[in-house]
C-alpha cells in the first residue's frame, strides 16, 4: 500500500516589482512608408522627416522606470541568504482514498552543525486526515550558517488497515553569504583606526540600514564617517528627496567604506599589543521591500604593534668634488635588534 500522506513545501517571500519595458509601437508610423505619411498629415509630415522619429523620446518622466501598478509573484526558490529569514509554507495532503487518523506531523531543519526543529505536533495530533484534505502551517527560522540546509519533514499517522506508518520527506536549499565584508586596523597613537570594506556578493540591491562597530571593553568606538554628520533628523517634515538621496543603496556589486576610531577608556593605548580583541562589526540592511538581513563579524583584532626606532647615526664621510661617495645610515631598532646599515 502506497503512502496515504504528502508534503509539498513552498518559500514565502514577497513579490517583485513588476517592471516593463515600453513598447514604443504605432501603427501609422511604423506600418506605413514615408510617403504616404507625408501626404496624409500635411502640415505635420515635418514630423516624419527621418524614420523612426521621436521614437526614443519619453512623454513623461515616470515612463524612464518603467514600474507600473503591478506586483509579481516569485516562480522559483530563489536564494537564500546568511543573516535572513527563511519563511517557508508546507502543506501536508491526503492522497488516498481512505483516512488517515492520529496524524503526527514534525519539520526540523538540519545543518552541518546543529538540527532544529520548527513544528511538531506530536502532543497534540490531528484527529483525522480525510482524502483530499490537507493541513497547512508556516515555518520561519533565521539563517545563520552557510552550505546545505536540509529540510525534514515527516508524518507518523495510522492507515485504513490500523497499522502506524512514517514518512519522511527531504527538501534541500543552500544558504549564501550576502556580504564580502574586509576590515584593515591601523595604530596611530593611541588611537586605533578600523577601515571596513563592504562589499554586496548578492543578486539585489539593497539599503543599508546601519553599520555598527561594537567595541570590546575597556574600549570605546566612534563612527568617523561624512554621512552620519550629513543625515538629516527626519523626525520632522522634510522634502521626500533629501530623504533618498541620503539613503544607502549597495547596488549588486558595488561596495561602501566605512571608517571608525578606538580608545580606552581612562586612557593608554587602544591596542596595547598584537592581537588584542577591538569588537564586533554588526551590519543590518532590507532589501526592495523591506525584507530584513542581520550579520555580525568575529571578533576583530587589533594591529601588531609597531616597530620603534631607538636610535638613528649618520655617517659623512669627506666629499670630494666630481668624485663618487658613500652615505652610510646606521639604524637600531627598539625591540633589540641589531644595528641595520641603510645605504
Amino acid at each position: 500500500m502506497d503512502d496515504a500522506l504528502a508534503f509539498r513545501v513552498l518559500r514565502l517571500a514577497k513579490p517583485a516589482f513588476g517592471i516593463q519595458k515600453p513598447l514604443k509601437f504605432h501603427l501609422n508610423e511604423d506600418m506605413t512608408s514615408d510617403l504616404i505619411k507625408r501626404s496624409s498629415h500635411g502640415a505635420a509630415a515635418s514630423k516624419f522627416q527621418e524614420p523612426f522619429a521621436e521614437r526614443t523620446e519619453l512623454q513623461s518622466a515616470l515612463d524612464a522606470c518603467g514600474v507600473g501598478g503591478l506586483m509579481v509573484l516569485t516562480k522559483s526558490f530563489g536564494e537564500a541568504y546568511l543573516g535572513e529569514s527563511f519563511v517557508g509554507y508546507i502543506s501536508l495532503g491526503n492522497k488516498a482514498s481512505y483516512r488517515a487518523t492520529e496524524v503526527i506531523v514534525k519539520v526540523e531543519l538540519q545543518t552541518s552543525r546543529q538540527k532544529v526543529v520548527l513544528y511538531d505536533n506530536t502532543t497534540s495530533p490531528l484527529p483525522f486526515l480525510g482524502p483530499g484534505s490537507r493541513h497547512d502551517f508556516i515555518v520561519q527560522h533565521d539563517i545563520k550558517e552557510l552550505g546545505i540546509h536540509n529540510l525534514i519533514c515527516s508524518t507518523v499517522y495510522t492507515a485504513a488497515d490500523g497499522e502506524r506508518r512514517y514518512t519522511p520527506e527531504t527538501f534541500k536549499f543552500t544558504s549564501a553569504n550576502p556580504l564580502y565584508v574586509k576590515t584593515k586596523t591601523r595604530q596611530v597613537g593611541d588611537n586605533t583606526f578600523m577601515e571596513a570594506c563592504i562589499e554586496n556578493f548578492s543578486k539585489n540591491p539593497m539599503v543599508l540600514e546601519y553599520v555598527r562597530f561594537d567595541a570590546a571593553p575597556p574600549l570605546s568606538g566612534v563612527s568617523i564617517d561624512i554621512r552620519d554628520v550629513l543625515m538629516t533628523d527626519f523626525t520632522s517634515d522634510v522634502p521626500l528627496g533629501s530623504y533618498i538621496d541620503q539613503l544607502q543603496v549597495l547596488d549588486v556589486g558595488c561596495g561602501s567604506n566605512y571608517l571608525f576610531r578606538l580608545t580606552r577608556r581612562g586612557g593608554g593605548a587602544a591596542a596595547d599589543s598584537a592581537g588584542t580583541v577591538l569588537g564586533k562589526l554588526e551590519i543590518k540592511w532590507r532589501g526592495s521591500l523591506g525584507e530584513v538581513g542581520r550579520l555580525q563579524t568575529q571578533q576583530i583584532l587589533g594591529p601588531p604593534a609597531p616597530t620603534k626606532v631607538s636610535a638613528l647615526e649618520w655617517m659623512m664621510l669627506l666629499v670630494i668634488l666630481s668624485v663618487l661617495w658613500l652615505l652610510a645610515c646606521f639604524v637600531a631598532m627598539g625591540t633589540g635588534a641589531c644595528r641595520q646599515q641603510v645605504c
